[in-house]
């Protein structure tokens, strides 16, 4: 058994990928994350096929550089529980079902942080939502770890 994990996604973390990102990727001119939680399903759902592709590798990147910068990177984490509680940074309605952290697990899993995010490794997934328009984030709470036996 593992001790439990939180991570924490924010502006920061954002501010740090992007200086990365631009020093990759000097032609661009476009953030590669708009925002430090994951896009909610209903706006990535109606993409059309490459734009989800394109939404889901920057995450994808994002993600297993953010693994590797708090030195998770090939933890193998073969089994858990998760909470993913986001900080919008606006009122507006939200729906909790439509804050599914699918491309959040994908790079998890991309980059040997999390075995697998299929039921036998990630058993719980809990998704709470609620406002804090000085410093929006996504807090991760991974608990009741087990990692893979080599």
């Amino acid at each position: 058994m593992y001790n439990d994990l939180k991570l924490i996604i924010d502006n920061e973390t954002l501010a740090n990928y992007e200086r990365l990102y631009f020093k990759l990727h000097p032609k661009a001119s476009k953030k590669p994350i708009d925002n430090p939680y994951h896009p909610l399903m209903n706006q990535w759902m109606i993409m059309k096929r490459p734009m989800m592709n394109a939404l889901k590798q920057r995450w994808k990147d994002f993600i297993v550089w953010f693994v590797k910068e708090q030195g998770y990177t090939n933890l193998h984490i073969e089994k858990c529980e998760m909470k993913f509680i986001t900080y919008y940074k606006t009122n507006r309605r939200h729906d909790v079902d439509s804050a599914s952290p699918k491309f959040i697990l994908d790079g998890f899993t991309e980059s040997g942080f999390l075995v697998d995010d299929d039921s036998t490794h990630l058993t719980s997934l809990t998704l709470e939502c609620y406002v804090d328009k000085d410093n929006p984030r996504t807090e991760i709470e991974i608990t009741n770890i087990f990692l893979k036996e080599n």
